[in-house]
């Protein structure tokens, strides 16, 4: 009896589960106090949707502008129209197409394929009478240039103005990419910029070389803060929200991490060959009490060009870097980092490091101080960047900031893989929904694709 009792109670309990709903309230996207009806998006190559060290149609789609412009439609957002680059093409900076995987020798390299030069230097594949456009970014854009209509001007000499902005701009030579952005009436903005302002310079090896629209020098913060506060006043000019993104430094980014300062791999018979041929330079070095170039077997620090060394090279230090375009001239015949110093184009010393940070960190703290100042949403991606360095977990998939390997990053070692993209795009959100009590959905980073195998 008292075990039919039991059962009895059992088969109510069960009941009572079966028929117990979970109370968990149902998403609803909302826009809370913005109005994301016309969204306009103004920045660099990052904005641009450039991947792979280059611009293609595929980057336009996967870029975290127009990730974030499909998660914006489910909270009143309209379209969003790019200036699209024709199906299946590809162009970058130095007229190459997209970077793939290729097997070399039996090891997987990055190569660039043939681009498409001429959607740059033939004005008659321009698509200037289809302007305005929601994303205005432009690869190579440093601050100012978003100001200046000389940017798009082609009547300069190649070099003096910029074609990815030519193409699409209103008037290419006189209109401005805010000009241009300002065109759509924009009720909601994002404005990520400032990368190029210090990422010319690091690219350069610190050179400091003249190049076109401005040298490769670090922009002046005095020159920063006025550029971000006039394209922050002429974006909010008519009512606009918006978000602003800092800038990561340049210890996320693979481009110059993935070549360690002592790579140089040795066995005992190559090292005992290069201090025969260093023997001369290692004699006068003694003789003027300065530091010798020495080689073990195992790894050992590059040889590198530095003006400041004795007879204008030494060995490298721990924590300076070598930039990713060195690796053809390292395991080529040009042999540099060993019988060759690598040139001073190619890597970056300490001081150098230390302009770049220091650079990085005071544009950081003006693009803050500048959202805070307009009650603008602010995006950490130095943060974000950071974190990313010791990997993070999305889904269950692991994403770091490793080449090839970690997801996060293209080919080129700069710029965002597809996922990348969707990653920084969801950091976005998260900061639109904090700063205006939005609801607008995340995208789903695992749906979109990281780097292709062959």
């Amino acid at each position: 009896m008292k075990t039919r009792y039991i059962n009895y109670l059992l088969i109510l309990v069960t009941l009572g589960l079966w028929s117990c709903e979970p109370n968990v309230d149902e998403f609803v996207p909302s826009a809370g106090s913005a109005d994301f009806s016309v969204f306009v998006s103004v920045g660099d190559s990052y904005s641009a949707g450039y991947i792979d060290g280059a611009l293609s149609d595929y980057g336009q789609i996967t870029g975290f502008t127009n990730i974030m412009a499909t998660q914006l439609k489910s909270v009143g957002a309209g379209d969003f129209k790019q200036p699209m680059l024709p199906p299946g093409t590809s162009v970058g900076s130095s007229l190459n197409g997209s970077y793939e995987l290729q097997v070399i020798d039996g090891t997987l390299m990055p190569l660039p394929t043939v681009g498409n030069p001429e959607l740059l230097t033939d004005n008659t594949t321009w698509i200037n009478g289809d302007a305005p456009f929601n994303n205005v970014g432009v690869p190579g854009a440093k601050s100012f240039h978003l100001l200046t209509p000389l940017f798009g001007d082609y009547t300069q000499e190649p070099g003096n103005f910029n074609p990815y902005y030519a193409r699409f701009a209103s008037n290419p030579g006189t209109s401005t990419v805010v000009g241009d952005a300002m065109l759509k009436k924009p009720t909601f903005f994002s404005l990520w910029v400032g990368g190029n302002d210090v990422l010319w310079y690091a690219l350069a090896g610190g050179t400091g070389s003249e190049s076109g629209m401005g040298s490769y020098d670090i922009t002046p913060q005095s020159i920063f803060e006025y550029s971000v506060n006039k394209l922050v006043t002429a974006l909010t000019s008519t009512g606009a929200k918006g978000v602003l993104c800092n800038i990561p430094g340049i210890d996320a980014l693979p481009y110059f991490n993935y070549i360690a300062y002592d790579k140089l791999e040795l066995t005992a018979k190559e090292a005992s060959d290069l201090n025969g041929a260093y023997a001369p330079y290692n004699q006068a070095a003694e003789a003027s009490g300065e530091p010798t170039i020495n080689f073990v077997e195992g790894r050992n620090p590059f040889v590198m060009a530095d003006p400041d060394a004795f007879l204008g090279m030494r060995q490298m230090k721990e924590g300076e870097k070598v930039l990713l375009s060195a690796l053809s001239g390292i395991l080529g015949g040009q042999h540099w980092g060993s019988m060759t110093p690598l040139p001073d184009n190619e890597s970056l010393t300490l001081p150098e490091i230390q302009n770049i940070a220091d650079a990085i960190d005071g544009y950081n703290a003006i693009i803050k101080k500048t959202a805070d100042a307009n009650g603008l949403a602010f995006v950490d991606a130095n943060g974000v960047m950071n974190q990313l360095i010791h990997g993070i977990i999305i889904d269950g998939v692991g994403y770091n900031t490793e080449f090839v390997t970690g997801g996060m990053f293209s080919l080129d070692g700069i710029h965002a893989s597809g996922r990348g993209y969707a990653i920084i795009a969801n950091e976005f959100i998260k900061a639109i929904n904090a700063e205006y009590g939005a609801t607008v959905p995340l995208a789903n980073v695992n749906d979109f694709i990281a780097v292709e195998f062959p």
